[in-house]
Formats: C-alpha cells, structure tokens, sequence
C-alpha cells in the first residue's frame, strides 16, 4: 500500500515536471450516427454499451476543466444524436473551456439543422467542424445519397448562427484529385477554414485499403497544400497524418522558431498534451490510435466508468508509449533521422493503421523526400533538389495559372518536380509500405570530395555519415543565422 502510495506520487510529480496535462481533448459523445460512411476511421453506426449518461459527462466536463483542459472537440458517431450535447457543450465553455463540434451535417430537414446550428450558437460553440470528402458524386459515394446538398446548406444555416464553420475533408484515392474542386466548394459555402487529414486503414475504412492514398502522393500533395495556404481565400490546416519537416512544415505547421509560438512538429502529444474519451468512458492518449482489424485495443488504458479523470492521468506507467518514449525504440529511416527525439516516429496513429506498430511513420514528408532523392537523384543532387523546392513551394504566388488540385490539374512547375523524381531510375518502389529499414537510404557512397553542394542545414533529406563527418562536423558550417526556417542555430554561431 505504502509502495503504491508511493509510485503514484511519483507519476504526478513527473507528470507536473513535464508540464503533461490533457490541454486537448477529443470527445467521443456517441457512436450512433445518422450515415454508414464507407471510410468512417471510427467504424460509427451504433451506440456502444453503456454510453456515459448525462450525469457521468457533466461530471468529465468538470474534471477535464479543473485539470487545465484548453480545448474540447466533441465528435462521435454523430454527436448532436444525444439530446444533451449542447447541455455538456455549455457546461464546458462556462468554465473556460474552448468547445468545438464535428458533425456529418446531415439532419433530418432544414428546420432541424436550423436548430443545431441555433443551439451551437446558444452553448457558446468556437467553431464547428462539418465534414465534406469530394464534389457531389465522390462525397455521396462515401457518406450516401443526399449527402452532399445537406452538407451544403447545414454549413449556410451555422454561418446564419454566426458560428464559424471549418470544412472537413479525408483525403483518398477517391478525392485527392478534387481537392481543388472541394476547396472552392467550401469557399463558396461560406466556410472559414479548410482542414485535412489522411485516410488511414482503420474502422470501415479498413475493408477499402485501396482508397489509401500511397505514400508518394504526399510529394505533390504537400507541396500543393502549402501553395494553397498561401494563396488565402480560406484559412488551411492539416492534421497529424500530413507532413514532416522538409521546405513545407513552416508554411503548413507555423511562423518558424523566430516568430513567437512554435508550430513545427514536435512529435505525437498522445497521453501528454493530448487525451481521447470514448462515449463509455474509455480513455484513450488519441482516439487516432486503434488497433488493426481483429486485433484487441492496447490503446485503451483506463474508464472513466470506475476511474476519476485525475486519477487516470497521474497513474503510473500510463500512456507508457508517449511518456516513456525512448528514440531507440523508432525503426526504420525514423531510427536513423536527425529529428527523432522530437518527432517520435511522426504520427504514431498511421503508423499503428499502416504497420501495426509504433516505430515509423511510412507516410512522412522528409522521409518520402529522402527516399526519392537517394533512388532518383543521389544524394548530391538532392541538396540541390531542395533549394530548388524551397522556392518553388516558398516562392512567388500563383501568377494566374488555374490551380485545380493534385493530379491533372496541378501547377506544373510542381507536377514537373514530381514527374521527375518518379521517372528517375529506380524510383518506382521510392516509398513502399513494405520498404525494409535500409530501402532507398543513401549509404554513404557517391563523390565526396567537394562539400560545396552539400546543405548541413537543409531540413532535407539524409546526408551520409561519412559526408557529414567531412564536411559538416563544424557546427556552425553551413549555418543561416537570419533564417525564419528550421531549428535556432547554435548561439555559439550567432552571437549577435
């Protein structure tokens, strides 16, 4: 007892040490849903056993609240199919608590979406997130006939309400070449933002593995992205399933490391900035991380059922996988990558859908760069390769060429880029799911005689060690001191 006693003290003074607290915290209200989408991660349709009532949820919105909850998004299934949503909503923003909501938007008529969105607005919403995948065909053939107008006039009726409206978007092999269209969709709709996320093959999803997009259509899809979040019209955001690092992350992610807060990848905040409640109570680092299909779910710690919040999140050996997380355990090109100990193996739900564990992220940008660069170009050319994106991505606007989406209607400088690294020899497997830890990762061969080429600060690719011993073993070699770009540099090499 005394021992127990003990560890559990020990786990909270950790905890505080490292300032983990669940700042985020996605909120399973319900798995009952009005639609059967057929890429639903969460496999939504009925309700689970023993969903929490009323009372139990008013009592998580108090405890998520006096541990320093900051943001709320209740999600499900369909959220708003509880009658109490708007009452646990209220309670939430009364103490201090941003809530936000993401629906499928399909109700049973107007004057019911009229309702939702006057409702919203009543329980003192921030923004509400409202799901929409493709043009009129591709998002009916995933979430049903009728969809797609309902979605339409339910984003109207929260605009009406003065509620701001983010539009939702899955990417797959079914809409990643309308994302052009869709975005213009939600502009016209008088949506504020557009957020995406991968489609993973987790829930319903997991019978349609070939909608998963490939790894390599990130090299467009990134690069795309990025030029759209300049271009404005619609604010942008990606979830934790697109990036990491490379020429893009500042655009995509943040300001950079001299602009204030930080918003480059700082790795999986699952169990430590971040928790998933399931509407029985389950309690979960993210509701991201599932297990594959069949399998049992090792990602789910504790319930709020039997257990106090506060007494979950200081338990000991809780969240092992993020609290304990040591970079040794990453494999793959993320056991080798200059940027582990702060990425984590990047986004530790794809990895857990895609390879069933833990240790690497196939659908990471810097090491899809890499890999590319190492099959197509050699390592040499790669430097030179990312300056060259650098500016195409950074560069200058649009001009008046008509940017569709990824695919057929991309800008064609950037299409060109990708035509090229995939047409180099032995770049057609660059990025398999299947690639073994060694595939594609240069090994040190090539010229080095010459270090002029070589970028020993490019957020770029991977540099031999043989290379880098040669020719970046100097700190302060190659670094830019006045860069918005990247980690700080060494204070040794810039003193002023």
């Amino acid at each position: 007892m005394i021992q127990a006693r003990e560890e559990h003290v020990a786990a909270r003074r950790r905890a505080e040490e490292h300032g983990w607290r669940p700042r985020n915290c996605v909120w399973e209200l319900t798995l009952r849903c009005t639609l059967r989408c057929r890429h639903c991660g969460s496999g939504a349709g009925t309700a689970r056993p023993g969903e929490l009532d009323t009372a139990a949820c008013l009592e998580v919105a108090a405890q998520l609240a006096g541990l320093g909850c900051e943001l709320v998004t209740l999600s499900g299934g369909e959220p708003t199919l509880r009658d109490d949503w708007d009452v646990i909503a209220r309670v939430l923003a009364a103490r201090g608590v941003r809530v936000n909501l993401v629906t499928c938007g399909v109700y049973p008529d107007p004057a019911a979406a009229r309702l939702i969105a006057a409702r919203a607005a009543a329980a003192g919403l921030c923004n509400v997130g409202v799901s929409l995948d493709g043009t009129a065909p591709t998002h009916e053939a995933l979430r049903g006939r009728g969809t797609f107008a309902a979605v339409l006039a339910t984003i109207a009726e929260f605009a009406r309400a003065g509620i701001e409206v983010s539009v939702l978007t899955t990417v797959s092999q079914l809409n990643v070449d309308e994302l052009g269209a869709i975005r213009q969709i939600a502009i016209d709709a008088g949506a504020r933002s557009w957020r995406l996320q991968l489609a993973k093959p987790m829930g319903s999803l997991s019978r349609h593995t070939d909608w998963v997009i490939p790894p390599r259509r990130l090299l467009e899809l990134v690069p795309w992205l990025a030029r759209m979040k300049r271009a404005g019209g619609i604010a942008l955001g990606v979830g934790d399933s697109i990036g990491y690092y490379g020429p893009h992350d500042e655009v995509l992610r943040g300001r950079g490391w001299r602009g204030g807060r930080a918003e480059r990848w700082q790795g999986c905040q699952a169990g430590l900035q971040a928790i998933g409640i399931e509407a029985d109570g389950g309690v979960k680092g993210c509701l991201s991380l599932q297990p594959r299909a069949g399998a049992a779910d090792a990602f789910r710690e504790a319930s709020l059922a039997t257990d106090a919040l506060e007494a979950i999140w200081y338990r000991p050996g809780i969240f092992g996988f993020n609290r304990d997380f040591d970079p040794a355990a990453l494999t793959g090109s993320c056991a080798r990558c200059a940027h582990a100990a702060a990425c984590r193996g990047g986004a530790r739900c794809v990895a857990a859908a895609v390879t069933g564990a833990l240790g690497e992220d196939p659908y990471c940008f810097h090491r899809l760069a890499a890999l590319e660069a190492a099959r197509g170009r050699g390592w040499q050319r790669a430097a030179a390769a990312a300056g060259a994106a650098l500016l195409l991505g950074l560069g200058g606007g649009c001009g008046d060429r008509e940017v569709l989406g990824p695919g057929p209607g991309v800008d064609a400088a950037i299409q060109r880029d990708a035509r090229a690294s995939a047409d180099a020899p032995g770049a057609a497997d660059a990025g398999r799911d299947a690639a073994g830890p060694e595939a594609g990762l240069p090994d040190g061969g090539g010229d080095a005689s010459t270090c002029a080429s070589v970028c020993c600060a490019c957020d770029y690719g991977v540099i031999p060690p043989d290379v880098w011993q040669q020719c970046c073993a100097d700190p302060c070699a190659n670094v830019c001191c006045e860069c918005d770009y990247g980690l700080p540099p060494p204070p040794e090499c810039c003193p002023h």
